[in-house]
């Protein structure tokens, strides 16, 4: 059994601690010396580890989408290929069973608008949220052979905005987690007309290209 490493409990600490500051109490909770009172270790030690409240969030960032990659490999090895695309959506509209989402979806709501300010965050969240569309697309080309790439990027673009929206109306909004089935649903119902009926033209030249 290998030993533990010290700094990455540190660091992990400071990370949980983070979360739970922004689920709870959103942006304004953030700073410094609550993180480090959450954490029970110093403010210097946490300015020692993240030297910036950017880099923290920076990191955050990769850790919680760490997370979510952890949660989707251990169920995806447990269903056949032909189901893996059915899994992957019910996981993000948290209808898998024996595979819950984190406990975490209000801190991407404050992710985003901390990444109003920081472009490294904004650049992160980006990077993140087209891994996952790609691999949308790939699962939609294996289960959805018809659909041409185009098609497959629309529709994974289409999906990570509605699971991202449908999440910020439930954790920040307050609306029910009911939900979860009617934007599951469409999202079923969306990529069936996109194998009955395929756009004759790509609708957008290149998805996820960003304006910078």
């Amino acid at each position: 059994m290998s030993e533990s490493d010290p700094v990455q409990d540190k660091k992990t600490q400071i990370l949980i601690a983070a979360t739970e500051l922004l689920r709870d109490g959103g942006l304004q909770a953030l700073s410094f010396e609550a993180v480090a009172a959450k954490a029970d270790l110093s403010r210097q030690l946490a300015r020692y580890y993240f030297a910036d409240l950017d880099t923290l969030i920076v990191a955050l960032c990769t850790y919680l989408g760490n997370g979510y990659r952890d949660i989707l490999v251990a169920g995806i090895v447990e269903v056949s290929q032909v189901e893996r695309l059915g899994f992957f959506l019910d996981f993000f509209f948290d209808l898998a069973d024996g595979h819950p989402m984190p406990d975490n979806l209000e801190v991407y709501d404050s992710l985003l608008a901390y990444a109003v300010g920081s472009t490294d965050l904004r650049d992160r969240l980006c990077e993140q949220y087209k891994t996952l569309g790609q691999v949308v697309v790939h699962e939609l080309q294996i289960t959805y052979p018809q659909l041409d790439g185009h098609a497959c990027e629309e529709l994974s673009f289409v999906f990570v905005s509605m699971m991202h929206a449908h999440w910020s109306f439930v954790s920040s909004l307050g609306y029910a987690r009911d939900h979860s089935l009617a934007a599951r649903n469409a999202m079923d119902r969306l990529i069936a007309s996109y194998v009955a009926d395929p756009p004759p033209a790509p609708l957008v030249a290149r998805p996820w290209l960003r304006d910078t």
